[in-house]
């Protein structure tokens, strides 16, 4: 059985003529139906009634629609997962961080003609499944305190380990738009009067971590989104050109200054976020990761 038997089955199946089938494979209607014919032939079974009026699917044929539907899919996820770079790579996942991308982008000035650099951003649950599945060799998360044992038991299962590099707290980033762009810092009991952009929403979010290290002064459901998005490019225009903010983690890449950002401290907050990377236990760090590492750990 070839894939190509069951692309003309499935496109027949939602023609519901061999002659469409064929205008739509860009083939003829005789080729159709010899592939067809072959595809029966070796599963021993009918899939269409042909009649005098055209085909109609058997009742068998539904059940093989049905799994084909699903190996075709299957299929194409594994042809998008086909690695076409040559030579060495560089595969990270990371929460969504300009800080990140910076110090990509240093990667690339430093080691850009020996590798090639694959970067993808997500949730917590997305960048573990990433290194678990190979997608990447090295994940960057951050998880609050309270978290850290249940998370690293749900790691354990996947085989990968998380090794922690800092503990950080929580802050709010605001650009010159806002009122309060001068203030040092701000009470827990007034995030509700802010207006937030809220990035990717998962389980081990910053907004889910708020509600245990605030005393009962705030719950996430008391904050203002005025948007929510997971693109990274949105959230700086929106802090950079609205009165906007967002929940953070207090540092910033030096250079980043030039965005003209600030960090508005949130008083009484302790550090209690533990960022660090995930890896495969059974997997050696390659160079590259062993580098990123590095440069990450020296402006923690």
């Amino acid at each position: 059985m070839e894939l190509k038997q069951l692309e003309y089955f499935m496109v027949t199946c939602e023609k519901g003529s061999f002659n469409k089938a064929a205008e739509c494979l860009y083939t003829t209607q005789p080729n159709v139906s010899k592939v067809i014919s072959s595809l029966e032939k070796e599963l021993g079974r009918e899939l269409f009634e042909r009649t005098g009026k055209g085909i109609r699917i058997t009742p068998y044929g539904e059940t093989v629609q049905e799994y084909a539907q699903n190996i075709l899919h299957n299929a194409g996820l594994i042809v998008s997962m086909a690695d076409h770079n040559h030579g060495k790579k560089f595969s990270l996942a990371t929460y969504p961080s300009n800080m990140i991308s910076r110090l990509l982008t240093d990667f690339y000035k430093e080691k850009g003609q020996e590798y090639v650099i694959e970067h993808q951003e997500g949730s917590v649950e997305e960048i573990s499944t990433m290194v678990s599945q190979g997608i990447a060799e090295l994940g960057i998360v951050y998880v609050a305190q309270k978290q850290l044992q249940s998370f690293q038991h749900i790691l354990s299962h996947k085989k990968l380990k998380f090794e922690p590099m800092d503990v950080k707290e929580a802050c709010v980033y605001i650009g010159p738009q806002h009122p309060l762009y001068h203030e040092t810092g701000i009470d827990f009991k007034d995030l509700s009067k802010l207006t937030f952009v809220r990035g990717v929403r998962d389980f081990f979010s910053m907004e889910h971590h708020l509600n245990h290290v605030s005393l009962g002064a705030i719950r996430t459901e008391q904050l203002h989104y005025g948007a929510y998005t997971n693109s990274d490019h949105l959230t700086m225009n929106l802090l950079m050109h609205t009165d906007m903010c967002s929940l953070g983690i207090n540092f910033l890449y030096p250079d980043y200054k030039q965005y003209d950002l600030h960090q508005l401290r949130i008083n009484q907050c302790e550090p209690f976020l533990v960022i660090g990377y995930i890896y495969q236990e059974e997997v050696e760090l390659s160079e590259s990761s062993r580098w990123f590492i590095r440069r990450f750990q020296s402006i923690l």
